[in-house]
């Protein structure tokens, strides 16, 4: 049974988007799917989502251009009635270091992650404030905001500032009772999920072996926490981000991740033993 309210979660064709939009359904939120290129997959999505007894409406659009995070707002109202919860996901991932960065790479990757972000943020609050909806504004982020890694300055850097734009955007909207906040995933394997894809994987077979809780994360453990920050069992809660990660930001990374598929190098630092790690 709904709970009369509606979420907007973007890039939730696939992936963690997915993962949140799904969690968002079973809480009772109406959803807005909203998908870039990906259409069968947010057809998928949107057939999921209504099996779980919701109302549902699919959206297009690519967030890096100027006018598409304003449509989706208005065509969530047209199509769901209201809008209580954005889900600022959709983003792009590219690495570059200093010596090879480009610059139709760095313009891509701020129109998506950070000026798309920002642009449905604001098209949100704008409704939210109008129609004296006390509701709630939510970012992915990234625990690469929280530290370095090899050829990911750019990204990273955007994801930071990211993490320091909610603090202001919670200050600005607190008097109107919006609350905004942020969840970083960690490594999240949406890529080979099952536990057959993980085995055979070069990267994720190995990168539990990083994590506290020596597992690697998936899409629906996302869907906890964000249905937690958009519901009123956190209602005094703004300004925030909430690292979901399996511990891995309190203990850190190599400095490339890309080590990991190095299996002889791997081997040679396991040879301390796992308990050591």
């Amino acid at each position: 049974m709904g709970n009369g309210k509606v979420a907007l979660v973007t890039g939730s064709s696939r992936g963690i988007g997915r993962g949140v939009a799904l969690a968002l359904a079973k809480a009772g939120y109406d959803i807005a799917v909203h998908h870039s290129q990906s259409q069968e997959a947010a057809e998928r999505t949107l057939g999921e989502v209504r099996a779980l007894g919701v109302k549902a409406c699919l959206l297009q659009g690519d967030t890096g251009e100027v006018s598409v995070p304003q449509r989706l707002v208005d065509e969530t109202v047209a199509a769901l009635g209201r809008l209580d919860v954005l889900v600022s996901n959709a983003g792009i991932t590219r690495f570059e270091g200093i010596l090879d960065i480009k610059p139709e790479t760095m313009d891509e990757l701020y129109n998506v992650d950070f000026r798309g972000m920002i642009l449905a943020a604001q098209a949100a609050a704008r409704y939210m404030v109008k129609n004296n909806v006390k509701g709630s504004i939510i970012f992915n982020t990234s625990i690469r905001s929280f530290s370095p890694h090899s050829t990911d300055g750019v990204y990273g850097a955007l994801k930071a500032g990211m993490n320091r734009i909610i603090k202001s955007f919670a200050v600005d909207l607190g008097r109107y009772g919006i609350r905004v906040n942020g969840f970083s995933p960690g490594v999240t394997n949406v890529r080979a999920p099952s536990p057959e894809e993980e085995a055979n994987s070069p990267f994720y077979r190995n990168s539990h072996r990083f994590i506290p809780l020596r597992r690697n994360g998936y899409a629906y453990d996302m869907g906890g926490p964000v249905v937690w920050l958009a519901s009123e069992d956190s209602a005094y809660v703004t300004g925030q981000v909430i690292c979901v990660d399996g511990g891995l930001s309190a203990v850190g990374v190599p400095e490339r991740l890309g080590e990991l598929n190095n299996l002889y190098a791997l081997d040679e630092w396991l040879a301390v033993g796992e308990d050591d790690i």
